[in-house]
């Protein structure tokens, strides 16, 4: 999962209970005034809103559900899935920003052939019953074909690439990052939650299927990109290419990715599911300003790094305005939390809530109280980060070139335009200002003689447009809610006493699915399971193992349950 900072990820509650947001806005953020904005009467209807679909399992679950039960329970089957973990852990898979093609520069991809032999040798019945396609020569495509060639196939995706350890947080972390050390609670590495896991458990409910005889109506596809962490351009892109000339546009069922585990909101209790079903956009604007050199005893009032500065100063002062609508699932999920776990809020903001869609002092209340923390205002907000800024050589020489990078996670109302255009209006005050020239991509838009500098603004390749949410009221998204609720009201809770809710969310950051869009509607950054996933990204990233055997669980009932022709898509 890329595009989330360690800051992001330190606080369980950002990430490991993005259902907080329930909490946080409802309960903790509300002001007085806020509270007395409404009568409090509780006489909104909720009809159609967040329905609860019915829970599925698979025949097999009621026929014999040992097989289940031991991925959960089976204390052997858990030390053999902790080890079987570890191993892909301690296969350094580390892929860098912008890595060349494997024909390019073969000798940077040859760490993943030890990948794939610890794949072989510990997943042995997926190589001899699937047939494995390598794609742009490490990405893996494994497919299992169904009987019926009728049914759209499935997609499970995850990446075998993780992201670097910087060499002086080694002594911080409380295992080596590329150990696996398993505590029996806790699975401790690099990639451990992000994503080696996902991986891992669909290799598992594979093996397991395989060992069940289970033939399946529906082809089955595991799809494994080697550089999610910097914009699968490598992998995915050529996979997404490859898939589309083999089964079509919009050929795929469905397709589940890495994405947010179940959900705990801590002021009420209340689990919740959140599958991810769309992504904010990503543009990342790099600007170089390039400036007469010289010795630093005879400077000019301001170097390039102090007007690079400025331009820095201009776009932090002027964050991007917040907006909430009924395309963002943000909204959705709020109205879920309001319709089943009303009484776990002031009456007068659930009404606000129900009301927001089309009231705009309630949509502004909404909006008030998820700007407030830093955890919940990026659902509906575009971000900038400044991440990398770089100039000068020497302390006694003038720098002549400063290169500024500035990372956008754009707003699913917005557009990678909207972003482009906002930067180069504050690089035209500073080009102005300082009688610089600005170019965009290369063509002029403020001509200069380049006497004080010039100001180069470009857009990374890997930009992408937010995506639009995938459908939530058809029969792909009631087999995905349904089977959700089976793990948790069959498997996981069998005692608790209230409806577990699946409701769609936003994923802030970026997946491989953003290479699969042309292959179907419904793409689901989903990793269902209940347990902490700490610190991916950061030092002593951990799994809670409980969280893995749940994953695996889910495949294995989910591929099972939607191996029919009722599962076909159509509205419901």
């Amino acid at each position: 999962m890329r595009g989330l900072s360690s800051s992001d990820v330190k606080s369980k509650k950002s990430l490991i209970y993005p259902i907080a947001i329930a909490g946080i806005v409802g309960l903790s953020l509300l002001s007085g005034a806020i509270l007395n904005a409404f009568s409090g009467k509780d006489n909104l209807s909720t009809d159609g809103l967040c329905p609860i679909l019915p829970i599925k399992a698979p025949v097999s679950f009621l026929k014999d559900n040992s097989t289940v039960l031991s991925i959960l329970h089976d204390k052997e089957f858990r030390e053999k899935s902790a080890e079987k973990l570890a191993k892909a852990v301690q296969v350094d898979t580390v892929v860098f920003d912008s890595p060349p093609e494997p024909d390019e520069n073969p000798e940077y991809w040859t760490k993943f052939l030890k990948f794939h032999q610890y794949l072989r040798d510990t997943f042995p019945t997926v190589h001899s019953t699937l047939k494995l396609d390598k794609v742009n020569t490490y990405g893996l495509v494994f497919t299992w074909e169904g009987t019926n060639p009728d049914l759209k196939p499935i997609m499970l995706t995850a990446h075998q690439d993780v992201v670097p350890v910087q060499q002086d947080s080694l002594g911080k972390w409380t295992h080596p990052p590329f150990e696996g050390y398993y505590d029996g609670e806790y699975l401790f590495g690099r990639g451990s939650c992000d994503c080696k896991n996902v991986l891992t458990a669909i290799m598992e409910s594979l093996e397991l299927l395989i060992a069940q005889d289970f033939k399946p109506e529906r082809t089955v596809i595991a799809a494994f990109g080697m550089d999610e962490e910097s914009g699968g351009l490598v992998g995915a892109r050529h996979i997404g290419e490859f898939l589309e000339e083999r089964y079509g546009v919009d050929g795929i069922y469905a397709i589940i990715d890495e994405g947010f585990p179940f959900s705990l909101e801590p002021q009420s209790g209340v689990f919740m599911a959140t599958p991810l079903v769309s992504e904010k956009g990503m543009a990342t604007i790099k600007s170089q300003l390039q400036t007469p050199g010289g010795h630093s005893s005879m400077p000019p009032d301001h170097t390039s790094i102090g007007m690079i500065s400025e331009l820095v100063y201009l776009l932090e002062n002027n964050p991007f305005e917040p907006l909430l609508t009924s395309k963002n699932p943000t909204l959705n999920m709020l109205q879920c939390v309001a319709t089943h776990f009303g009484d776990k809020l002031p009456p007068s903001y659930r009404e606000a809530i129900l009301k927001a869609d089309y009231d705009t002092k309630s949509n502004q209340i909404v909006v008030d109280a998820l700007q407030k923390d830093v955890a919940t205002r990026y659902f509906i907000r575009t971000s900038q980060a400044v991440d990398i800024i770089k100039g000068g050589e020497k302390a006694n020489a003038l720098p002549e070139a400063v290169t500024l990078t500035v990372n956008h996670r754009i707003a699913l109302e917005s557009s990678i335009k909207e972003i482009v255009d906002r930067f180069m209006k504050y690089a035209k005050i500073v080009a102005v200002k300082y009688n610089l020239g600005l170019n965009l991509e290369g063509t002029p838009v403020i001509d200069s003689e380049g006497k004080f500098g010039i100001l180069d603004v470009t857009l990374d390749g890997s930009k992408l447009e937010p995506v639009e949410p995938s459908p939530s009221d058809d029969t792909v998204w009631e087999y995905l809610a349904g089977v959700s609720r089976h793990l948790m009201h069959d498997l996981i809770k069998p005692d608790l006493e209230y409806d577990f809710v699946v409701t769609p969310m936003v994923m802030q950051a970026n997946t491989d699915t953003a290479r699969y869009h042309h292959l179907t509607k419904s793409i689901f950054r989903y990793s269902p399971s209940l347990g902490q996933m700490i610190n991916f990204h950061s030092i002593d990233e951990r799994l809670e193992f409980d969280a893995h055997l749940h994953l695996i669980a889910f495949f294995f009932e989910y591929l099972q349950t939607i191996d029919t022709p009722d599962a076909e898509n159509q509205k419901l």
